[in-house]
C-alpha cells in the first residue's frame, strides 16, 4: 500500500471524450477549478487566511469539499509566487485510500475512468470517459485498480507552445494524469542494472539548464571518471520535448555510474528554488529531485542530499588548480561533500 509522504511517479493516458454533454460538464469543472486554484493562492498568501477558511469559501464555489482541498494542495505549489493566473483549465483530486483510491477521479478499468461532476443541489454525478494507456503501463493499472494503492489524479490539456490556445485544441488534448506510488511504479519499470555489493564509488551531479555534469570518485576523493551530456539545443524547445531530453539524459548517467561501480549518489539539496542559481527554474526542481529518487530506487542505490551552499564559488578553486570547466568542478565538489555527509551520518547511526 502507498505510504503517507511516499514519492510519486506520474503516469499519463489520452482521455477519450465524444459525448458533448459530458465534455462541456467537465471542461465546467475544470474552469471552476482554475479559478478556485487563483483564488485559493490570493487568500493563503496574500489575504494569510487559515487553511480552513480557505477550504470553506473554495467549497462554496467547487460544490464539493474534496476538489476544495485539492485546490489548496495546488495553489501551494506556486508559494514562491505573489501572484498567478493559471493559462487553462485543469482539475486534481487528491488520492483518498479510505476512498477507493481516489475520491473524485477514479480509474475503474485499464480504459475507463469516472469523474465527479459536483452540483450545488448536493445531487453530484459521475461522468464515464475513455482513457488510453500505453501497453507496458497496462499491468500497472491493473494493479492500481485493485484499490491496495491510493494515487493523486487529474486532468489537463497538453499543448505544444505557449502560444497555443486552449480553445480551439482542447477536444484533442485533454489528458488524464495519475501520481502512483513510486514503489508500485519500480516494481513494473527496474532497471536493468542493478548497484553490485562490491560497488562503493560516489557520483556527484551538477545539473543546469542546458547539461548535466556527473563526477565519479572513490572512498578518498580521488577522481575515477568523468562524464557529462551536453544538450544545448534544448533552449529553443517547448517544456515538454526540453523535459523528456534532460530526463534521458540523467536515465543514461545513472545507468553508466551503476556500471562503473557507482554505489552513492549525490546531489544537491534544492528544496529552495528561489536561491537557486542560473536558469535552473526551466526545469522543475521538484521534478529533478523526483526524478533521481526513482531512479535511484530503481538501480537499489543510496541517494545523498547535500548543502548546496557556496558550491559554485568553492568551485572555481578547483577548476583552476585542476584545469578543469567550472560545472565539472563543481560536481566533483558535490561527490566530495557526499562522502563526509554519508560518513557521519554511518558513525552516528553506529
Amino acid at each position: 500500500m502507498a505510504r503517507e509522504g511516499e514519492e510519486k511517479a506520474t503516469v499519463v493516458g489520452k482521455l477519450i471524450l465524444n459525448d458533448e454533454v459530458s465534455l462541456a460538464r467537465l471542461l465546467t469543472i475544470m474552469r471552476q477549478f482554475r479559478d478556485a486554484v487563483e483564488l485559493g493562492h490570493s487568500l493563503l498568501f496574500r489575504e494569510k487566511l487559515s487553511e480552513s477558511e480557505v477550504k470553506r469559501r473554495l467549497t462554496r464555489i467547487l460544490s464539493n469539499a474534496w476538489y476544495a482541498y485539492s485546490a489548496i494542495k495546488v495553489a501551494r505549489l506556486y508559494k514562491e509566487q505573489s501572484k498567478i493566473r493559471l493559462r487553462k483549465p485543469l482539475l486534481y483530486s487528491v488520492g483518498a485510500r479510505c476512498e477507493k483510491s481516489n475520491r473524485n477521479i477514479r480509474l475503474v478499468s485499464t480504459d475507463k475512468v469516472l469523474i465527479k461532476i459536483p452540483h450545488a443541489s448536493g445531487k453530484h454525478e459521475w461522468i464515464e470517459v475513455g482513457v488510453r494507456f500505453g501497453k507496458k503501463y497496462l499491468p500497472l493499472m491493473r494493479e492500481l485498480i485493485s484499490g491496495s494503492y491510493s494515487y493523486g489524479a487529474g486532468v489537463t490539456i497538453k499543448l505544444k507552445g505557449k502560444k497555443e490556445d486552449w480553445r480551439r485544441v482542447f477536444r484533442e488534448k485533454l489528458y488524464l494524469y495519475l501520481n502512483i506510488p513510486v514503489s508500485l511504479y519500480v516494481k513494473y519499470f527496474s532497471k536493468r542494472v542493478k548497484v553490485k555489493p562490491r560497488n562503493r564509488f560516489y557520483a556527484g551531479f551538477d545539473f543546469n539548464v542546458d547539461r548535466i555534469n556527473m563526477v565519479i570518485v572513490d572512498s578518498y576523493g580521488r577522481i575515477r571518471d568523468v562524464r557529462n551530456i551536453r544538450f544545448p539545443e534544448v533552449v529553443n524547445y517547448d517544456k515538454d520535448k526540453s523535459r523528456a531530453i534532460r530526463q534521458e539524459a540523467l536515465s543514461k548517467l545513472v545507468e553508466y555510474a551503476v556500471s562503473h561501480g557507482v554505489k552513492y549518489f549525490v546531489i544537491e539539496d534544492l528544496s529552495k528554488p528561489n536561491k537557486i542559481r542560473g536558469k535552473i527554474r526551466k526545469w522543475s526542481v521538484r521534478e529533478y529531485q523526483q526524478q533521481m529518487e526513482m531512479l535511484i530506487k530503481k538501480v537499489s542505490g543510496t541517494l545523498i542530499k547535500v548543502n548546496p551552499v557556496y558550491t559554485s564559488i568553492d568551485a572555481i578553486g578547483i577548476a583552476l588548480s585542476r584545469r578543469i570547466d567550472i560545472h565539472t568542478a563543481s560536481a566533483y565538489l558535490i561527490a566530495l561533500r557526499g562522502i563526509k555527509g554519508y560518513e557521519l551520518i554511518q558513525k552516528t547511526i553506529i
